[in-house]
């Protein structure tokens, strides 16, 4: 079961370019508002959600039990919507890479993902994208942003 408010995107709208973390990627599939993360203010929205849907105990951070809760929630949809008898012995690999990656997240070592943990490579992914820096990502910016942005040149974002 996805989290509460939160709707599938379509496959092609889950393309975000090569910089992106898997948050970002999750927060663009499963976004709360059901529009596209072209504003600034849209990628902090989504996160927001993310961060309150996955936040079980209520304390404004992710645990590492959130973060797997979180992953597992995509391997039991494909579980569910797989043939009887089909194997996916591929899955737990996938699954603690994405735990990992996740918590590699964790800037200060606590043990827990915090918003700004969680917004500090998507909104400097976004940053990058923003060519002119107007807090939106136009269809030209998107067009461009293979050009222009890599893992080498997208610095760390400031909450604005």
């Amino acid at each position: 079961m996805l989290p509460h408010n939160v709707t599938p995107r379509a496959p092609m709208q889950c393309s975000i370019g090569p910089i992106a973390m898997p948050l970002l990627a999750l927060a663009a599939c499963y976004d709360h508002s059901s529009l596209r993360l072209d504003t600034r203010e849209k990628v902090i929205s989504s996160f927001s959600g993310v961060l309150k849907s996955w936040d079980r105990d209520g304390d404004g951070r992710l645990s590492r039990s959130e973060v797997e809760a979180m992953a597992d929630e995509p391997i039991r949809e494909l579980r569910h919507r797989s043939t009887p008898g089909e194997t996916h012995p591929e899955l737990e690999a996938q699954r603690q890479q994405m735990v990992a990656e996740y918590m590699s997240q964790d800037a200060n070592g606590d043990g827990f993902l915090s918003l700004d943990e969680l917004l500090r490579n998507p909104l400097a992914a976004f940053d990058c994208m923003d060519a002119n820096h107007d807090g939106k990502v136009s269809k030209e910016e998107e067009r461009g942003v293979l050009n222009r942005c890599t893992n080498a040149n997208v610095s760390q974002p400031t909450l604005k």
